[in-house]
């Protein structure tokens, strides 16, 4: 009937609290790991982008304008323009690990058209003079043949693979007349960003199981005993409180309760003791009474404060005669005790539980109950309190 067990089941409150912790460490690594990933990932196209800028201010410095202007079909592909164009976008693209670099421009219905492709024309991908670009880029391009430098915010996925591109314009005499694009494997970028969130999530959820771990084992080692020392323990006293005696009376089983006894007790001159030394001496007036229940059934059950001044214990397999004349010789014993000048003074009542007459073990204590205040109408009545005090204390 222990109620601060490290070993009893946790309750459906305490439940709860192990729940909170888990949610709110959920909660965190999962904000912690999308803020990781966006900053990773707004890292990646910052990287691409100033990789880009480095690798536009090279070329556009070195494409002739007039490659634009001058190469307008496929059978324009021997022009020696074009050979050195080729010859330059391809070196680039090989030394940078750019996956696509070629240029573009407006043809004469005004659709965009691939002009010099950085690709070997052996490449299976190759685009000729004069052939469409792509829908999927279509947009970031015609923004760049306006004028203005573009790239894209997120990776395109495209039939020929995931790519992350780039563009600059081409202008001649403040005109623009093109553009260069490049296209970034994003299937490179992308893996690399995989493995990295990979490796960093499965570190994160074995950091939110160790933590998970280490709140719950505490919670139960330390908290929730703390908690329920608190809750089940009378701060006046420090013996067992009502709701203590609650839910040890609701865990027992039919079969535990057949052998249980309850013996109830009330204190007698509580009200004298306040009156006339303070409720300082009427608290130590209950103090002592506890001490006095818990020192005798100690090792025989459980002793509980279940109001201001009545206690109740529940004892196993008690010989309810022999009890009595215990009860008898430890009243004797407490009217020796005195209490800020006042006899510790005391009725008691006995019940065993009957299984005829008892639903549950409350109703065993309401007997117990009534045998106490018979016992302490039959105190008055004999005169038993009057006679141990002095006359002064008389009331």
């Amino acid at each position: 009937m222990k109620t601060d067990s490290s070993g009893t089941p946790l309750s459906t409150a305490e439940r709860k609290i192990p729940l909170s912790v888990t949610l709110a460490i959920l909660a965190t690594a999962i904000s912690i790991f999308g803020v990781f990933y966006s900053q990773m990932t707004k890292g990646v196209s910052h990287m691409v982008l100033e990789r880009s800028g480095a690798i536009f201010s090279y070329v556009t410095n070195r494409i002739p304008p007039r490659s634009l202007l001058e190469l307008n079909s496929a059978a324009d592909e021997d022009h020696l323009l074009y050979v050195q164009v080729q010859a330059l976008l391809k070196s680039v693209r090989q030394l940078t690990a750019v996956r696509y670099l070629y240029t573009a421009k407006l043809n004469d219905e005004g659709k965009a058209v691939y002009v010099v492709d950085g690709l070997d024309p052996e490449a299976e991908d190759f685009r000729h003079i004069g052939d469409l670009i792509e829908p999927e880029v279509l947009p970031l391009l015609t923004r760049c043949l306006q004028g203005h430098s573009a790239h894209a915010a997120k990776v395109l996925y495209t039939e020929w693979g995931d790519v992350l591109p780039a563009c600059e314009p081409i202008r001649q005499d403040g005109r623009t007349v093109g553009a260069i694009v490049m296209e970034f494997d994003a299937g490179l970028i992308g893996g690399s960003i995989r493995k990295a969130m990979s490796i960093s999530l499965l570190i994160s959820c074995v950091l939110v199981a160790l933590f998970i771990f280490v709140t719950t084992w505490l919670l139960r080692r330390l908290s929730v005993p703390l908690y329920r020392k608190l809750a089940y323990t009378d701060l006046l006293t420090g013996i067992n409180n009502r709701n203590a005696f609650e839910l040890d009376t609701k865990r027992l089983q039919r079969s535990e309760q057949q052998d249980l006894t309850v013996l109830t007790c009330d204190l007698n001159m509580l009200k004298n003791v306040n009156d006339q030394r303070g409720h300082a001496a009427g608290d130590e007036y209950i103090i002592s009474l506890a001490r006095l229940l818990v020192e005798r059934f100690r090792d025989r059950g459980e002793t509980y404060r279940i109001g201001g001044d009545e206690f109740a214990t529940l004892l196993r397999n008690a010989d309810v005669d022999a009890l009595r004349a215990e009860m008898d010789e430890l009243h004797a014993q407490a009217l020796k005790i005195q209490v800020a000048g006042f006899p510790l003074f005391f009725a008691y009542g006995i019940a065993s539980f009957d299984p005829a007459c008892d639903a549950d073990v409350h109703d065993t204590m309401t007997r117990a109950d009534a045998q106490m205040y018979a016992h302490k109408r039959a105190l008055k009545q004999k005169g038993k309190r009057e006679a141990a005090l002095s006359p002064e204390q008389s009331f």
